[in-house]
């Protein structure tokens, strides 16, 4: 109950972080939201479902294509960088 207290008010804070026209405030409202994020996570046990969803994520990131890696000169030590 307490975790999802916490996250409901690290997604009000971080929503009204977003809205607030004050940099230096809204920078302020979203590391109170990360750090109610972190209580949340810290408190309950939603890290392991939260940690298998970033996984699960990075898995399905595109891949770099090998095609687009500068093959390496057999004359010199460095890699050939085209601008």
């Amino acid at each position: 109950m307490v975790t999802l207290l916490f996250l409901g008010l690290a997604v009000f804070v971080w929503s009204k972080s977003r809205r607030n026209g004050d940099e230096v405030i809204a920078t302020f409202e979203a590391l109170l939201a990360a750090m109610l994020l972190v209580l949340a996570l810290c408190y309950g046990r939603l890290h392991l479902p939260l940690a298998c969803l970033l996984l699960t994520c990075a898995l399905l990131l595109p891949r770099y294509p090998r095609s687009g890696v500068p093959e390496r000169s057999n004359s010199r030590d460095d890699i050939f960088v085209e601008f």
